[in-house]
């Protein structure tokens, strides 16, 4: 990861503490000096109760300077946009177009009575040109153990073979900048689709105590495994798509950030 990087960070408003930024400034702190920091700052209103008498609504000069203080003592190079567009996805790709971010932080917001993410939320993660860092632990440090999910079945799929590359790729490199044991997971239905995991190997340059395959469920595999290696940080990819499908749910990406957590980077 090059001096340079340009990193998005979705502040959510109504909220006190900010774990996408915090993850961003550590980034910036520890491996990426000369970072620049983009806060897009808006209210998802699927996840939002937007009644005036929402008191997390209202926020002043306090509350910004808090989330500015912040990133100046880091000494990090950064801007701000503000917008309040019911539209939350297409106003966070509106800004990821204009300032052309290299990866992307947003903050974990689940609760009891709604879903995982909002249709919004989800969208941005089936559509984004860059990875999507889903931060999901209040306790950030530096990352000890990543896991790659991929799928070596499909990868003479020209996108697949994109998605695992990218994958596999970021996952090294984020493994050597944090000085990070990395390994591998692939997940199939039955032994007919047995993967290859000397290919597995070969492309990921791993020795095979680094590389777990296992019939399965995708989502119940990788949550397993990740839970099994204590991973802090897991890779997965989300397969784009565009319109109404974009929203779709249910698939193993959504069923594995509901079974861990710990950090995720989405991959499209």
């Amino acid at each position: 990861m090059a001096d340079g990087r340009k990193v998005l960070v979705i502040v959510e408003a109504t909220q006190e503490q900010h774990l996408a930024l915090e993850r961003a400034v550590i980034t910036s702190e520890i491996k990426e000096p000369g970072s620049h920091v983009h806060l897009s700052i808006s209210v998802d209103s699927e996840k939002t109760n937007l009644s005036a008498d929402n008191e997390n609504l209202y926020r002043d000069d306090h509350w910004l300077n808090a989330i500015m203080d912040k990133l100046k003592n880091a000494g990090a190079s950064f801007s701000f946009e503000l917008c309040w567009s019911n539209e939350w996805q297409k106003a966070v790709l509106a800004s990821a177009q204009r300032f052309q971010p290299d990866h992307i932080f947003m903050p974990d917001s689940r609760d009891e009575k709604k879903s995982l993410f909002s249709n919004q939320q989800w969208a941005l993660l089936r559509t984004s040109v860059a990875p999507v860092t889903i931060v999901r632990s209040s306790e950030i440090k530096p990352r000890k153990k990543i896991l790659a999910a991929i799928n070596i079945q499909k990868h003479d799929i020209p996108e697949y073979a994109r998605l695992n590359e990218k994958i596999l790729i970021d996952g090294q490199n984020i493994a050597k900048h944090y000085n990070a044991d990395f390994f591998v997971v692939n997940a199939y239905k039955d032994s007919m689709h047995f993967p290859d995991c000397q290919k597995i190997m070969k492309i990921s340059g791993l020795p095979s105590d680094r590389v777990h395959a296992e019939e399965g469920d995708p989502a119940s595999v990788i949550s397993r495994y990740a839970k099994e290696i204590d991973a802090d940080t897991v890779l997965i990819g989300t397969m784009a798509r565009q319109g109404a499908s974009a929203l779709m749910k249910g698939n193993t990406s959504e069923k594995v950030l509901s079974k861990i957590d710990v950090d995720v980077i989405a991959y499209s």
